[in-house]
C-alpha cells in the first residue's frame, strides 16, 4: 500500500511562483525544453537550457474566468496569449458552410457547450455550421471514408497519432499552432510527441481526456482495506489481490480488451510499460516488446482475469465500464473523471462513495498513456479559410477556457496556462486526473507517436496482444504475436 501525494501539480499555489517551484511544476508536467525555459522567462527566472527560448510566455497559474465563476488574478497573462491568437475572420466567408466531425464527449456540457459555440461564431460570421458527434469506435473510420471519398467534413477531431496517420490529408497549420503553444508556456512534451508530425503542427493540440483508476471506497473497505482514501493499493499485484476478493463478493474489477480507442489503451499500455515492454526504442526501429519481464506480468494478468475481473470486458466498448459502474456491477475500472461527474449529477449518494487514484506500479515503475488529441483541416475542404477562422476564435482563451470548465476538468488542457483553474483544483476526489502528468508516456514510446506508432495503434496490437493472452491462456506465444506484428511496422 501507498499514501497517495496530497497535493497534485494542479493543487492551489499562489499566483507568483519562484523559479524553484516552476522548476518542479515542469517536471512533473513532463514540459519540454522550450517549454520550460518560457515558463522560466514568463517569471524572470532566467532560461533552463542554453537554446533560445520562445517569446515570453504568460504565468501559467491562471485561474478561471467568468467562465468558470471566478475572477482571474491574471488577466494580463490571459489577455497576452489572446492577443497571440489571429481573431479575425476573413470577409469572404460570408455565406459559406463549415461543417465537424467530432467524438461524442462523455461529460455532456462540452459537447452542448462547444455546439453552443459553433453555433455562435457561425452567426457573428455569417457560416452555415453544423457538427456531427460519433462514437469513439465510429470516428476513425468516418475520417477514412472522408479521405478516400475526397469529400465531408471541414474539421475533424483526432486522437493521438492520427495526425501522422493522415498527414496527406492535413492544411498545415502550424504558424498559428505554434504561436499559440508559445504564447501559452510551450505545449507539454507529450503533447509534442503525439500531435506534431515530425515536429510540425499539422492540427492544433486541444490535449486529451485522461484516466484514473475508479473505485467505491465502501466495498474497498469490506475487501479488507482499512482506509482506502489515503492508502489504497499500489501495485498491479497487490491490486489484483484485493481484486480476488472483490469478485468474490459479486463485485468485480470491470476493463475493456475491444477495439475502442479510450479504456483498452488506457490499460494496456501502462500495464506493458510497468512490466519493462514497449513497441520500440529510442532509435525508432528496435522492437522492445517481447521481455521476460513482460511475459510474467502477463501470466500475472491471465490468473487475476479469472479470479478478479469481470470477464465479459473483452467484447466491452468505452461505454460499457461507464455504465457497469454506474449500475453497481463493478466495484473499480480505469476511466475518466466522467464515471464520477455523473454520479454527482444523477446520484450523490453514489459519489460520495467513488474515489480515485494513480496508476499502479509495476517492477519497471508507474506509467500513464497520454497523449493530445487535435482538430484537423481536412485538404479537400471547400473552406479552409473558414475552417481555419474557427479554430483560431475557438483556441482563445475565453472561449477555449470556458469550455475546458464545462468538463470540469475531464480534458487535460496542452499548455499550462489553464494548470491551476479551479475545475482542476477545486475538489479533492479529482486530485488523482492531476498526477497524470509525472507519468506520461506516449504512444510509439521510447519513440515519437509517428507513422508507424500511429499504424500500431489503428490496427489495436498491442491491445490485441493481452486479448489474446487472456483467452488463450498463453502469455508467451500471445507476446510473440505482438512482437512480430510491431516488427513488420517498425522493422520497415
Amino acid at each position: 500500500m501507498a499514501k497517495q501525494e496530497q497535493r497534485g501539480w494542479w493543487s492551489g499555489q499562489p499566483a507568483q511562483l519562484s523559479r524553484r517551484q516552476l522548476l518542479r511544476r515542469a517536471a512533473a508536467l513532463g514540459l519540454s525544453a522550450p517549454a520550460l525555459s518560457a515558463l522560466l522567462a514568463a517569471c524572470g527566472g532566467g532560461s533552463a537550457t542554453p537554446t533560445s527560448a520562445p517569446a515570453a510566455a504568460p504565468s501559467p497559474t491562471a485561474a478561471a474566468t467568468k467562465a468558470s465563476g471566478a475572477a482571474s488574478p491574471t488577466a494580463a497573462a490571459t489577455s497576452q496569449a489572446a492577443a497571440a491568437t489571429p481573431t479575425s475572420a476573413p470577409a469572404v466567408l460570408k455565406g459559406t458552410k463549415l461543417s465537424i466531425l467530432q467524438a461524442s464527449y462523455f461529460v455532456p456540457a462540452g459537447q452542448d457547450l462547444f455546439k453552443n459555440q459553433l453555433q455562435q461564431w457561425g452567426k457573428e460570421n455569417n457560416v452555415e455550421v453544423s457538427v456531427d458527434f460519433v462514437n469513439w469506435p465510429d470516428l476513425q473510420p468516418k475520417i477514412s471514408a472522408a479521405v478516400q471519398a475526397g469529400a465531408g467534413p471541414d474539421i475533424v477531431h483526432l486522437w493521438p497519432t492520427w495526425p501522422s496517420l493522415y498527414a496527406n490529408s492535413l492544411v498545415d497549420v502550424h504558424d498559428f499552432a505554434d504561436k499559440l503553444g508559445k504564447s501559452q508556456g510551450g505545449y507539454f512534451d507529450w503533447v509534442l510527441k503525439s500531435a506534431s508530425v515530425d515536429g510540425r503542427w499539422l492540427s492544433v493540440p486541444i490535449g486529451t481526456s485522461t484516466s484514473a483508476q475508479v473505485y467505491r471506497i465502501s466495498l474497498f473497505k469490506q475487501a479488507g482495506i482499512d482506509d482506502p482514501v489515503n492508502n489504497f493499493p499500489d501495485t498491479w499485484e497487490d491490486l489484483f489481490k484485493v481484486g480476488k476478493k472483490l469478485k468474490a463478493m459479486g463485485k468485480p474489477l470491470g476493463q475493456a480488451f475491444g477495439h475502442s480507442p479510450g479504456d483498452p489503451p488506457s490499460f494496456c499500455y501502462p500495464f506493458m510499460w510497468a512490466y519493462g515492454a514497449m513497441e520500440v526504442k529510442e532509435d525508432g526501429k528496435t522492437v522492445a516488446f517481447n521481455v521476460p519481464q513482460f511475459v510474467d506480468g502477463m501470466k500475472l494478468l491471465i490468473q487475476a482475469w479469472k479470479d478478479a475481473f469481470d470477464e465479459s470486458g473483452l467484447s466491452w466498448d468505452d461505454s460499457t465500464n461507464n455504465r457497469a459502474f454506474l449500475a453497481g456491477q463493478i466495484s473499480w475500472t480505469f476511466n475518466g473523471s466522467s464515471i464520477y461527474l455523473a454520479a454527482l449529477k444523477d446520484n450523490p449518494s453514489l459519489a460520495q462513495d467513488i474515489n480515485h487514484w494513480i496508476y499502479p506500479k509495476g517492477p519497471a515503475g508507474r506509467f500513464n498513456n497520454l497523449g493530445s488529441q487535435s482538430m484537423g483541416i481536412m485538404k479537400y475542404s471547400k473552406n479552409i479559410e473558414g475552417a481555419k477562422a474557427f479554430l483560431e476564435w475557438w483556441m482563445q482563451p475565453e472561449q477555449f477556457r470556458a469550455w475546458l470548465a464545462a468538463q470540469q476538468g475531464y480534458n487535460l488542457a496542452p499548455t499550462p496556462l489553464y494548470i491551476n483553474d479551479p475545475y482542476y483544483t477545486s475538489d479533492p476526489k479529482l486530485k488523482a486526473y492531476a498526477e497524470v502528468g509525472k507519468y506520461g508516456r506516449n504512444l510509439g514510446y521510447a519513440g515519437w507517436g509517428n507513422q508507424k506508432a500511429a499504424e500500431v495503434s489503428a490496427r489495436y496490437i498491442v491491445i490485441d496482444t493481452f486479448a489474446r493472452a487472456i483467452q488463450s491462456g498463453d502469455a508467451a506465444s500471445a507476446i510473440k504475436w505482438g512482437a512480430d506484428q510491431l516488427q513488420r511496422i517498425y522493422g520497415q
